[in-house]
């Protein structure tokens, strides 16, 4: 990576270079390091003007060094045999553009205790039998910050950090192989090109010369060169290009703000597929130990996730994920970036079934759900040890500083490893770092989205997540009739007459209700709620209902004559009238509406049913709901709808069953109370605040209904 590297002299033709790491370096000029450092060991020198090639011996002939194109990539070799002139018992060679330092330090590594070494006999250091450590010149070099490859069909690799260098064991070589496969090479430059330098051992080498080797290259003293020497590539790799001019420095392929957003890209495309990466099963597994922190205070004990009953551990993992998942638009602040968070990533999610508890009966609150979800996503982030997973999400997106450059945009997948590589490992670093702060994405300070709420009015709050079990509370109550059929649940009322049948299916509970004469048999009348009818609304109608047919069940037998919609104009309502239809309309955002059928024309043209409730969007593909009325339905029902669409009391919901459009048009605050309360004193002792962007205006605490006075006249809608 281009921070791995220092210049640390400001360039120009005439002024040198120190550079490290020290294998950019390269020879840098045409001197011999080899000759000059055997001139003290007073070595047999012989010259070969034909080939150019020169060869020093030591006075014995156990040690040979030669210099000149030997072998491809092998300018200097140097051998070592027990017996003089014998076979050579291990190898080394380096190419040209080898360092001098380097070569100089395994030359001077052969010179040990001058000037008393013996170059005469099997004593010396580098003649001795099982000296060749090649892993221990490798771990020196993950010591130095390298990157360990493993070991893949027996040979181990190790890679610099800017992947420009890299070094090689092979545990089965040849002995007697150097320019083959040897057991030790290292090679530095692009994987896909040839190699501007590489030093090669053979699998008998001490470990004093490899040692000496390793500690040339990885020491982190700058090598001085003259940038008028030096191979372009490596001044390119460097950050610099040679012109007429002197050395100039070239552009990075990207900024360190690149990196952070790159980090940032990856952290939120993780987050925002969190029930990709984990199940439910697996939250809970995770959060099981864990206390919810809403009941460390206060005299109860201490109660921890997994001891929650399993329908409430089971909402509070979908939850859990739904915050996760949310987090994600507003990630990039973790790593220091300030831009304004996106849109919801989650909306109306469907992920599997809700569990029926209501949330009156939840034992955890918003802040435990909160610390639910940082422990999951530091759990998601620590477990994500795949790169290249992470890197999915961006490497083939435009680079962030070059995305406006419309001549000279470029991506990150389109750099050379050797280019990209680094800064992949820099962004996995920063990402991985995210994992410690990880609890933030849900501190004060962040949009905090709570998953339990309070929202009214009701009838934009959608069905909510019990509307099979909360419209049949009041039947049941009431003691009716419960029958199990196929597609569904029917309710019976004691006297027979009343048949309320809920059918069920992946989309909701639609409810109808329908009322026979026993002497004729005929049907006086009929109710139908569709799948996305607000719960609360039904149940007002089946309270109605069986408070009725328990006190006064002749009213339910005669329809409503007038009147039954006095709540709607206490609420100011505005009614229109057109020939054969009156229509009452929710005041403000105009989201609910009443309508009814006069006209015997109107029927016979298609106008049914005579009575039309509906609220929220109705186009196609929206969440709105309608309920459906036959002429002849009594009044204590029409008063049930109208008093349950007047009402300005919130309802409580989850907010992932809030419709998207809806809310604009709602206020919607968080639940907050003490987990340990008694369940029917929660509502009441709920404090709530304002949720910053998701209400129109701001209105503070929903205002209790207001007392019932004089019914005043329906508000009619000025032309």
């Amino acid at each position: 990576m281009k921070g791995t590297r220092q210049i640390t002299t400001e360039p120009n033709p005439s002024t040198p270079l120190d550079v490290a790491p020290r294998y950019l370096a390269g020879r840098g000029s045409e001197t011999n390091p080899v000759a000059r450092a055997v001139l003290a060991f007073d070595w047999r020198h012989d010259y070969n003007r034909e080939l150019d090639q020169t060869f020093v011996s030591s006075p014995d002939h156990r040690f040979r060094i030669g210099m000149g194109q030997l072998d491809p990539g092998a300018w200097w070799r140097i051998t070592a045999a027990r017996e003089p002139l014998g076979p050579p018992q291990w190898m080394a060679a380096f190419s040209r553009d080898t360092p001098e330092e380097m070569v100089g330090a395994v030359t001077e590594a052969l010179h040990v205790a001058l000037p008393q070494t013996d170059w005469t006999g099997e004593a010396h250091p580098a003649l001795q039998e099982g000296a060749f450590d090649g892993d221990a010149a490798l771990d020196a070099l993950v010591a130095a910050g390298w990157r360990n490859l493993g070991e893949p069909h027996g040979i181990r690799r190790v890679w610099s950090p800017d992947y420009l260098a890299r070094a090689e064991l092979r545990r089965d070589a040849n002995p007697q192989d150097l320019m083959g496969n040897c057991a030790l090479a290292l090679h530095v430059g692009p994987e896909e090109a040839e190699p501007y330098w590489q030093a090669l051992f053979t699998a008998d080498t001490p470990a004093l010369v490899t040692d000496a080797f390793v500690r040339a290259l990885v020491d982190p003293a700058p090598l001085r060169r003259d940038g008028e020497w030096m191979d372009e590539h490596l001044l390119a790799h460097l950050g610099y290009t040679l012109t007429e001019d002197g050395l100039v420095a070239v552009p990075s392929a990207y900024t360190d703000e690149d990196l952070t957003r790159a980090a940032a890209q990856s952290l939120a495309t993780l987050l925002a597929a969190a029930d990709g990466h984990l199940t439910v099963g697996e939250v809970l597994d995770e959060l099981s130990d864990q206390p919810l922190p809403s009941t460390k205070e206060g005299p109860g004990p201490v109660t921890t996730w997994g001891q929650l009953p399993p329908e409430q551990q089971q909402l509070a993992a979908m939850l859990t994920l739904d915050l996760v998942m949310d987090s994600a638009r507003y990630s990039h602040r973790l790593l220091g970036l300030d831009d304004d968070t996106t849109g919801q990533v989650w909306q109306y999610l469907t992920r599997g079934s809700v569990p029926a508890v209501p949330i009156v009966d939840l034992r955890f609150t918003n802040e435990d759900l909160y610390a639910a979800a940082g422990t999951i996503a530091a759990h998601m982030i620590a477990t994500t040890d795949d790169p290249s997973g992470i890197l999915e999400g961006f490497h083939g997106e435009p680079i962030s500083s070059r995305a406006d450059e419309a001549t000279s945009q470029r991506f990150w997948d389109e750099h050379p490893d050797h280019v990209a590589q680094p800064a992949y490992d820099e962004i996995c670093r920063r990402f991985a770092a995210a994992h410690d702060s990880s609890g933030d994405l849900f501190a004060p300070g962040m949009p905090q989205p709570p998953a339990l709420v309070s929202a009214a009015p009701a009838y934009l709050a959608g069905p909510g997540h019990n509307t099979a079990t909360t419209p049949a509370a009041p039947l049941l109550a009431a003691r009716w009739s419960r029958v199990e059929v196929p597609s569904g649940d029917v309710y019976l009322s004691p006297c027979g007459r009343i048949r309320t049948t809920a059918l069920h299916s992946a989309a909701g509970t639609s409810w109808s209700t329908a009322y026979t004469d026993r002497a004729t048999g005929d049907q006086l009348w009929h109710v139908t709620a569709d799948v996305r009818t607000p719960a609360e609304i039904t149940a007002a109608i089946h309270e109605a209902l069986a408070a009725t047919q328990a006190t006064a069940p002749a009213d339910l037998r005669y329809p409503a004559l007038s009147g039954g919609l006095e709540p709607l104009a206490e609420a100011d309502w505005f009614m229109d009238s057109v020939p054969g239809h009156i229509v009452w309309t929710a005041p403000d955002a105009e989201m609910a509406s009443v309508g009814r059928t006069t006209s015997v024309s109107a029927l016979a043209e298609g106008a049914n049913p005579h009575w039309r409730f509906s609220g929220g969007d109705l186009q196609p593909g929206g969440q709105g709901w309608y309920i459906e009325m036959a002429d002849r339905v009594p009044r204590p029902l029409l008063t049930a709808v109208a008093a349950a669409l007047a009402s300005t009391e919130p309802v409580e919901r989850l907010a992932r069953q809030i419709p998207h459009e809806h809310r604009v048009y709602m206020d919607i605050v968080p639940l907050e109370w003490r987990a340990d309360a008694p369940a029917g004193d929660r509502a009441a002792a709920a404090r709530r605040r304002p949720l910053d962007g998701k209400a129109a205006t701001a209105k503070g605490s929903l205002p209790a209904e207001a007392p019932r006075a004089q019914l005043p006249a329906p508000r009619r809608r000025t032309p």
